[in-house]
Order: structure tokens, then C-alpha cells, then sequence
């Protein structure tokens, strides 16, 4: 407890009550959807890379990196931006819980396979804590075939696509579940 009180008064004195409230969520998460197993590191809120990315962990460093525009301003705008109010909650748990399945895996070996989200600890993870959240998800390995000459992927009916898998569980929730109003 002491690495968490640590680490999470470092994010309240670099990112104030919104880098508070990414601890206090990635412990609850921790317990909840992972036996409290994963080894906490860092959690920092930046521009991710051309901003196309929610998140990602760092596994070299153990840091994971959360998307600085998951905290908008709402209306009306009188509140300043950066601030806890601000923070869309739901899809920010998501986003870190996506992460956190990163966590697990790499801490527990890696993976092996296509990549870091077609494998088979991942899909694990994925069909795990989709029951855990009472989410109707199933995913499976996606394997890659030969139709007319071109390697083209095959999703069975009834399974999540690679994008589906690769943005779970934002992607198997529907749009009022993030942005209804005053469900953050």
C-alpha cells in the first residue's frame, strides 16, 4: 500500500484530482476484475501519439498512458477543463481496464501470437471479464485465410471483429452508456 499511496501522490500533485481519481479507479479495477494481481505502476494522462489512442501500457516501464481528451469540458462551460467534473468516468474506467488486461498479460509472461490483441491471453481476458461485467461479448483468435489470392481475416458469426476486440470494452457499450447526461 504504500507503492500505491506513493505513486498516487505523485498524480494528485502532477495531474490534481483527475491523476487521484486514475489510482483510485486502477485499484478498485484491480481488485474487482484481477484479484488485485496486477503490479501497479505509473498512470499518466497525456496526447497519446497523434491522438488515435484512448491508452496504452508501456510494459518496459509498467506506466500506463491515458488520453488527455478523455476530460472535456461539459455544459455548461463554466468549469475550468482540467478538472475532475470534467472527466468522462465511465469510458475513462473502460479505457484504463483495457489497459490494465495489457497489464495482466505482460505481467504474467506476454503473449504469443499475431498480435497484442489477437492472441490467446487477451481473447481470455476479454471473454473473462465480458461475463464478469454481465457485457454480451464473445471474442475469439482471429486466423487469416487465403480467399482469390489475398490473405483476408474470418470472424465467425457471433464473435467480436479484431477492431471490436482491440477497443474492448468501449466498443461493446452502448453510446448513452458514456455520454448520457450526468453518468460520468
Amino acid at each position: 500500500m504504500d507503492r500505491f499511496n506513493e505513486l498516487k501522490a505523485e498524480g494528485i500533485q502532477i495531474f490534481g484530482e483527475v491523476g487521484a481519481w486514475a489510482y483510485d479507479a486502477w485499484n478498485d479495477l484491480n481488485a474487482t476484475c484481477f484479484d488485485a494481481k496486477n503490479l501497479l505502476g505509473p498512470i499518466c494522462w497525456i496526447m497519446t501519439p497523434r491522438n488515435k489512442s484512448l491508452g496504452c501500457y508501456f510494459f518496459s516501464k509498467n506506466i500506463i498512458y491515458l488520453y488527455k481528451g478523455l476530460v472535456r469540458p461539459v455544459y455548461p462551460t463554466n468549469m475550468p477543463k482540467w478538472c475532475l467534473d470534467n472527466l468522462n468516468k465511465r469510458l475513462a474506467r473502460d479505457v484504463l481496464l483495457h489497459e490494465m488486461i495489457h497489464q495482466k498479460i505482460h505481467q504474467a509472461g506476454g503473449w504469443t501470437g499475431e498480435s497484442s490483441h489477437n492472441n490467446e491471453r487477451f481473447v481470455d481476458e476479454v471473454n473473462r471479464i465480458s461475463k464478469l461485467l454481465d457485457l454480451k461479448a464473445t471474442a475469439k483468435v482471429i486466423q487469416s485465410k487465403i480467399i482469390d489470392g489475398k490473405r483476408t481475416r474470418c470472424v465467425e458469426p457471433g464473435y467480436l471483429t479484431l477492431e471490436e476486440t482491440s477497443n474492448f470494452p468501449y466498443t461493446t457499450r452502448s453510446y448513452d452508456y458514456y455520454y448520457s447526461y450526468r453518468h460520468y
